[in-house]
């Protein structure tokens, strides 16, 4: 489908004139490309905020018609926007031919309902441009991807478009959407997990062995044992002689 802009060219520029051109619904706008002058243009703000919301989600490529001229094959490349209000303040148009390769962001749309989202996945949305490189009469105004069948952990990448006669400028393998795994699904065990868990039976419990004593330690303790030791059989034999004192004073 081809987007129409109708422009006149314009003279007027400065800022102040410029302003008295916005202030009467008039949007001031350039096009420019192939070394060719810049031309000055003016087109109606109304028409032009129309014509945006049609090509919403759609390649930015249009025909300006100026003054009557043919039709100049154009992509929008600039909207200049009040940071205010939101309102357009200017736009610039690039030239581009029909066998001229351009690189450009091509909206993507998805459509249906995730298998897996009914099975508790989440769809995220991971590109919503796919940047491609070619001739201006191949690009498409956008890519539909059907998302019905897209299973949980499953995605589709950028080599499921199916378009070889782009230039893709991600690699191929780069995933447009995709389900993700539920939290609460990657933190259960699986079933084989569960079923080795079963096979394996319950944990035995953990033997404390007892620390072999090293032989400076075991040198060390047979040392004190005999001290204690003598220490007792001193004691022993100091007490016997007291005993033997007391019965030779009973005696006398």
């Amino acid at each position: 489908m081809a987007y129409i802009v109708k422009a006149t060219q314009r003279t007027d520029v400065g800022k102040g004139k410029v302003g008295r051109l916005r202030r009467s619904g008039t949007l001031p706008a350039v096009m420019y490309g192939h070394g060719e002058p810049s031309l000055m243009l003016a087109m109606s703000t109304h028409d032009f905020d129309r014509l945006l919301e049609e090509i919403r989600g759609h390649s930015p490529i249009v025909d300006v018609e100026l003054d009557g001229r043919p039709a100049q094959k154009c992509v929008i490349k600039t909207l200049q926007r009040n940071p205010m209000t939101g309102g357009l303040l200017h736009v610039d148009f690039q030239k581009v031919h029909a066998g001229e390769k351009i690189t450009m962001n091509v909206p993507v749309i998805v459509r249906g309902a995730a298998e897996g989202v009914k099975q508790g996945g989440m769809l995220d949305h991971v590109l919503r441009q796919v940047p491609v490189r070619a001739t201006i009469d191949t690009i498409p105004e956008h890519f539909d991807i059907d998302v019905t069948n897209l299973k949980i952990g499953h995605s589709i990448h950028i080599s499921d478009l199916g378009r070889a006669d782009l230039e893709f400028a991600l690699p191929l393998d780069s995933p447009i959407v995709t389900v993700l795994v539920p939290r609460k699904l990657t933190e259960a065990p699986t079933a084989a997990e569960a079923a080795a868990a079963a096979e394996a039976g319950p944990a035995e419990p953990e033997v404390l062995t007892e620390k072999k004593p090293t032989e400076e330690e075991a040198a060390e303790a047979e040392k004190e044992k005999g001290k204690g030791k003598g220490k007792a059989e001193a004691k022993g034999e100091k007490k016997e002689e007291k005993k033997d004192d007391k019965k030779k004073k009973d005696k006398k």
